[in-house]
């Protein structure tokens, strides 16, 4: 198999990561938040009591639903979201797996596979060296994938409780901002405290759930899709070289028919 056609049998992968639209975005959101801004000063827009009720608020009532070391790793993770998608480390083993299926490669020719380094198509090698049945490595492999795939659909949980904990928080600091106004009726002058918290803290939650927390977890939960979606297609094309290297023993090992 040579020329297009060839080449078009090697296209089951495809760039995802997009730098252009990550920075379209981000643009936009800050375009956004300088357009809310640009009317008054920065200062203004400032307040700590309301910036204590709904970030730490949040933070608070994540770590008491989650923990420490969860909030980490969706912190990781968002870090890593922006430098490109899960695919990244595995698309040359997925290349690699092309090229042996279309060119006739066995598995154990691909990787060394003497020990366990964590690289997942040299663990799978190691273990077909070890005599390890296609079933077998699959369970294998699948639970391995689950156990990080768990970490990630955490990690939008997080995200995606906080983009609901954030505005009720805001609607929380609105509703004790209104109370300090009606108890300051009698004292203009103190009004004006109680109604910054009570605008700022519907701001603050509004503006971390929709800008902040929501794009977050959509774009972790898509590339959540594309981190099963890619493995599943590492496991497809090993399960082809491991069959086709079971079928070529099996032939290797029938008994030859009597001669006449």
């Amino acid at each position: 198999m040579e020329g297009l056609a060839y080449k078009k049998y090697l296209q089951t992968t495809k760039k995802r990561f997009d730098p252009t639209a990550l920075i379209v975005s981000v643009g936009g959101i800050g375009a956004v938040v300088f357009s809310a801004l640009s009317s008054e000063s920065m200062k203004s827009f400032y307040d700590m009591n309301s910036l204590i009720i709904v970030a730490g608020g949040t933070c608070a009532v994540i770590l008491f639903q989650y923990d420490f070391i969860s909030s980490f790793q969706t912190l990781m993770l968002v870090l890593r979201s922006f430098l490109g998608t899960p695919d990244k480390k595995v698309t040359g083993a997925v290349k690699e797996l092309d090229q042996a299926v279309l060119q006739g490669t066995q598995l154990k020719d691909m990787r060394d596979g003497q020990q366990l380094d964590g690289e997942l198509l040299n663990d799978i090698v190691y273990m077909y060296n070890q005599g390890l049945l296609f079933e077998e490595i699959d369970a294998f492999v699948t639970s391995r994938i689950q156990d990080d795939y768990l970490a990630r659909r955490i990690a939008v949980d997080i995200l995606k409780r906080a983009g609901i904990t954030s505005p009720a928080l805001g609607l929380f600091g609105t509703v004790m901002g209104l109370i300090g106004v009606l108890k300051t009726l009698s004292d203009p002058s103190q009004i004006g405290a109680s109604m910054s918290l009570a605008l700022m803290t519907t701001a603050y939650g509004a503006g971390l759930g929709s800008l902040v927390f929501n794009p977050l977890a959509g774009r972790l939960e898509h590339h959540n899709t594309i981190y099963l979606e890619i493995h599943q297609q590492i496991l497809s094309k090993v399960g082809i070289l491991l069959r086709r290297d079971e079928r070529s023993r099996d032939v290797e090992h029938e008994p030859m028919g009597e001669v006449g």
